[in-house]
């Protein structure tokens, strides 16, 4: 059995070298390190003020109202488990500090990090509601904020802070440890908060935003790249999780805010496809049926009631995500381990460090003790992990360009070289011809002398050693002779592809001749189109030919006057030699006239045709355009 074209290529490649192997292992062994090192990255505390790292907690039956159950004291950071989506959860935390006017400048509340709606009360002034700001409707942001008190506010010795979180979506909230205390002290602090948890976010969402526009662009010029397309979906869709970042609750409904939670089934169904696509292979059928996760997702959102819909989302859309994000990292894994796939070995790297980031902080999100919780625990992992796939798939781009500029430049540099020697064997060529035409050219002019001026040199030789010879018949025989002379010369002139010009030699030739026989020439000639291949033997052919045919009529048909006509016909040029007289021009036994004029048109490639009647003789020679070939097949 024959192996397929994918099977010979497997077994055609060759291995990696040893140092690749070793490129990739000390990749690996830094995201490891880098992920692990992770858990001991923390922002320091503020160094100074009032640590609230414990609370009064009560559970809350909606905004301001306290249930009906007695207060407990927590630890901080507090997780609070939240009944379920559309559902109200809440909890007020009250919280005590002791303050003594000094000249540190105003005082602020710190809190490092929370997840959902918190309203901020200082002795029962509302101070702060995160609502103002930014939406507490997403799952899974965490924001830090920082409060500032006013003077009349604050009261020396004990001040309450009451803080009602509140959270509709999730599964629980998260309340980080408070400071209080000067505001100069506890606003650099905030600021490096603000900057992890909220602007790189943002930053990484406007990364994907453009990238997904980007990769939008490039699968337009490359439509048969789906991993570009797809990876600005994905990038596209979970962008959507992360509006709160941008937009306020104010100026976005509810139901757009629950719906961004959502954009992760998107997410996880496009996940499959685009990890088959990005190795180059193609994906399975059945992943068409992927999008029943979205859209049974969104439906059960919009159609179920809220406690059911809760269910199903946590305990069957979300592992089913995860089921499916496992997938496409099996595909990722087998590209980059077993075919030495470069783009999914740096796309798996990103996915560890994600992971072990995420593995870090998701425990102190759901209940554990301890004041860590230094990144926003879904977004910047996921946004990073999105980002290095956007940087690869640019990348491949840019090195499927360089390749494509290298293999023009290759191909630029190839064809020089043949043209060069296209040129330089084209030079050799036209040498050899020029040679070997010289060559031609020279016996062509040596066969036209020995069989034209030879032969009547040789006659008047022997004419003269006649001791009856006539001087008028050796006169006669050498004017003979000068004018085949002078009709080889004429032959020869260089006229290019103008067959006006080589006929105005002929008439410069003949019209002498002819004036010394007492005869007139009417010559017509019209507007001729060039014509290729007239050389020297062909010309010469044709010369001699329409000097017969005018000698003759001259002589022979008692006219006094030869007309000769020349012009264009669709196959070429014709040429006319007509007079009025006699006629009777006919094959005589022992003549050779009319035999060598057919002979000649035949040896050019022309149609000669003779109508010779009591009102006069019509000679017709209707020459091609193209005389080249028949010239050659002369030769």
């Amino acid at each position: 059995m024959t192996a397929g074209p994918v099977e010979t290529c497997r077994k055609a490649r060759r291995p990696r070298p040893v140092r690749w192997r070793a490129t990739v292992i000390l990749f690996y062994l830094a995201v490891l390190t880098v992920g692990i090192g992770s858990r001991f990255f923390h922002l320091s505390p503020p160094q100074g003020g009032v640590p609230l790292d414990h609370a009064l907690f009560q559970p809350l039956a909606g905004v301001g109202q306290p249930a009906d159950v007695p207060e407990t004291t927590v630890s901080l950071p507090h997780s609070m488990k939240v009944p379920g989506a559309g559902r109200f959860g809440g909890g007020l935390y009250r919280l005590e500090f002791t303050y003594s006017p000094d000249s540190s400048g105003p005082w602020s509340v710190l809190i490092p990090g929370y997840s959902g709606r918190i309203l901020v009360r200082v002795n029962g002034a509302l101070l702060y509601d995160s609502d103002w700001t930014h939406s507490g409707q997403s799952v899974t942001l965490i924001w830090p904020d920082i409060i500032p008190i006013p003077e009349p506010v604050l009261k020396d010795g004990t001040n309450t802070v009451d803080i009602q979180a509140v959270m509709l979506v999730g599964r629980k909230s998260y309340l980080g440890s408070l400071h209080a205390g000067p505001d100069a002290l506890l606003r650099p602090v905030y600021q490096r908060h603000h900057f992890l948890l909220v602007m790189l976010p943002r930053l990484l969402f406007g990364w994907q935003i453009a990238f997904s526009m980007l990769l939008a662009i490039v699968w337009m010029v490359r439509r048969s790249e789906w991993s570009y397309i797809l990876c600005a979906g994905i990038l596209l869709f979970n962008s959507g999780s992360n509006l709160a970042f941008v937009i306020p609750e104010s100026l976005a409904s509810p139901l757009v805010m629950q719906l961004s939670n959502l954009s992760f089934s998107w997410v996880t169904a496009l996940l499959v496809p685009f990890a088959f696509s990005f190795v180059k292979r193609r994906p399975p059928r059945a992943s068409l049926l992927l999008a029943a996760l979205p859209l049974g997702t969104v439906g059960g959102f919009l159609l179920l009631p809220p406690g059911i819909f809760h269910i199903l989302n946590w305990y069957v859309a979300v592992p089913v995500a995860m089921a499916l994000a496992c997938c496409a990292v099996a595909v990722l894994l087998n590209a980059a381990f077993r075919h030495g796939n470069d783009g999914a070995h740096a796309i798996l790297g990103a996915t560890l460090l994600g992971f072990l980031m995420l593995s870090h902080e998701m425990p102190f999100l759901y209940g554990a003790t301890g004041a860590r919780l230094s990144i926003n625990p879904f977004s910047i992992p996921v946004l990073m992990l999105l980002s290095v796939t956007s940087i690869v798939l640019v990348w491949r781009f840019a090195a499927a360009l360089n390749a494509v500029d290298q293999f023009n430049a290759k191909l630029r540099r190839e064809i020089a070289e043949a043209e060069a020697a296209l040129r330089i064997s084209l030079t050799r060529e036209q040498t050899q011809e020029r040679a070997i035409a010289l060559e031609a050219e020279r016996s062509r002019l040596t066969r036209d002398l020995h069989d034209g001026l030879a032969g009547q040199l040789v006659s008047m030789v022997a004419l003269s050693g006649r001791a009856d010879a006539d001087a008028r018949d050796l006169g006669t025989a050498a004017r003979k002779a000068l004018a085949d002379l002078r009709l080889v010369i004429a032959s020869t002139a260089e006229v290019g592809d103008d067959p006006g010009m080589m006929l105005a030699n002929f008439r410069d030739h003949i019209e002498p001749q002819l004036r010394a026989l007492g005869v007139a020439l009417d010559w017509r000639m019209h507007a001729l189109p060039e014509a290729s291949g007239w050389s020297s033997s062909t010309v010469l052919e044709l010369f001699r030919l329409l000097q017969e045919a005018t000698i003759n009529a001259a002589r022979h048909s008692g006219a006094g006057r030869v007309m000769i006509e020349i012009l264009p016909t669709d196959g070429g040029v014709r040429v006319v030699v007509a007079d009025t007289g006699c006629g009777g021009a006919t094959d005589r036994p022992g003549g050779y006239g009319l035999a060598n004029m057919r002979r000649r048109a035949q040896a050019i490639g022309a149609r000669l045709s003779i109508d010779s009647s009591p009102g006069g003789t019509c000679v017709i020679v209707d020459l091609p355009r193209l005389t080249a070939v028949a010239d050659q097949a002369v030769l």
